[in-house]
């Protein structure tokens, strides 16, 4: 729950918008970024019902949301489809788009319990959503090009991003355009391997599974993360396709790629919690699910861990919301640095955490997150907080219910609360 104590002050320094109602829609804080957006006063709204400016909101939703928020004590989205506006706000930035209404990102968050209030956070999304749109008339536009253009080399060398390479990856020849969007010069390219642009974090298997397919003489399909000359990393859409002689063998390879750079961004957006860079919740939600759901014995072999930092109010009480973010995001790096690379962690809401061990017994499980706890236990915030956390810890028992693993986790977590924190239970 946000800290009574944090300031009005720090509300109206966001470049977002912050108001607080209560489940009959009444306004009781409306901060600096929403009355300039919005083009209404604090003085004109707060007191009234948000129904009296905002008629066509859909309310019957908004308060579902609210409920839903103040029920189980942790935040929920009204919507995260970036087609939808909570309340209509026109932009305000020139641009060239047609894109009038701000889209937006909105998180409801738990306030003031006792008297049923939330928080409403809106985030102005407009910029990925215009990149989106004009990430789909690119691709359209290239796509056409291809087809009608394929006989004008100096066209596709200036618009299409191609390359063909040898039979051992040497590149043969590179279009400039290419060459522009990987900050390279083309004379400094042709002989090289392709091996440069390899970020480093793309996983082994997609390379391999790459390669046996051209090798097979079919075309490979899929998104590559390649570095360009000055370090940085983006995102490309490629067709592999392996060209073959008069005697159907494989002579050299060609590609053709398309730039999804932005639209990786969007989706990382969707998924990703804007402080501490984890996951958030729905998208674990959404894993976990569709793991269960198919039930494949690869995949379900899984402990499940909620972690939460104790005595975290008094953090914000004693020190201010501020270095109550800052105890989040350095928990979020530790729980990160101590966990496997395969392991899947999210913010479960508020100062909870929830990570999911895959392929391990519960006994494995249980040694793994008393490392993650005593690493906690080493955390110091802003280099002289120390704080420490909570874990409940269960093992999922195959083709039972979610609800009744998180129930037993819950519980778990409850008891190492209940008997002295800092501990991990085992249910």
């Amino acid at each position: 729950m946000i800290s009574l104590k944090c300031p009005d002050v720090l509300l109206d320094s966001l470049e977002n918008g912050h108001m607080v109602i209560d489940d009959k829609f009444r306004v009781s804080y409306w901060n600096r970024w929403l009355a300039i957006n919005t083009q209404i006063s604090k003085e004109e709204i707060i007191g009234k019902s948000l129904e009296k400016f905002y008629p066509d909101l859909n309310y019957k939703v908004l308060h579902r949301k609210i409920k839903t928020a103040l029920t189980i004590n942790t935040p929920t989205f009204y919507d995260a489809n970036s087609s939808t506006k909570f309340i209509s706000i026109n932009r305000n930035k020139v641009t060239t788009s047609s894109l009038s209404l701000m889209q937006q990102q909105v998180t409801i968050s738990p306030y003031l319990l006792h008297e049923n209030k939330v928080m409403v956070s809106i985030y102005d999304i407009s910029e990925l959503y215009e990149t989106k749109l004009s990430l789909r008339k690119e691709i359209a536009k290239v796509n056409k090009l291809n087809d009608a253009l394929e006989a004008d080399q100096e066209i596709i060398d200036k618009n299409i991003m191609m390359m063909k390479t040898s039979l051992d990856a040497v590149i043969i020849d590179i279009s400039t355009y290419f060459c522009e969007f990987l900050e390279y010069k083309k004379k400094d390219l042709i002989g090289k391997n392709v091996s440069l642009f390899k970020s480093g974090d793309m996983p082994d298997v997609t390379y391999k599974e790459l390669w046996d397919t051209i090798k097979s003489k079919k075309s490979w399909c899929g998104e590559v993360k390649n570095k360009t000359a000055s370090g940085t990393t983006k995102w490309v859409q490629s067709r592999v396709t392996p060209i073959l002689d008069e005697k159907g063998e494989i002579i050299e390879f060609s590609a053709v790629y398309h730039d999804i750079t932005n639209a990786k961004l969007l989706a990382e957006l969707y998924i990703t919690d804007p402080l501490t860079k984890l996951y958030n919740r729905a998208h674990f939600d959404d894993t976990i699910n569709s793991i269960t759901k198919h039930q494949r014995k690869a995949d379900i072999d899984f402990a499940l861990a909620i972690t939460d930092i104790d005595h975290f109010k008094s953090i914000n009480d004693t020190y201010g919301h501020q270095v109550g973010d800052d105890a989040l995001i350095a928990i979020a790096n530790t729980l990160k640095n101590a966990l496997r690379e395969n392991d899947l962690i999210a913010r479960w809401g508020g100062e909870e955490f929830v990570i999911m061990l895959k392929n391990v017994s519960l006994d494995e499980a249980k040694i793994i997150i008393e490392k993650v706890r005593a690493s906690v236990e080493g955390t110091k915030v802003n280099n002289s907080i120390n704080v420490t956390a909570s874990f409940g810890l269960t093992k999922y028992i195959i083709g039972e219910d979610t609800h009744k693993t998180f129930k037993r986790v819950d519980d778990a977590l409850y008891e190492a609360k209940r008997s002295g924190r800092n501990r991990v239970i085992v249910k």
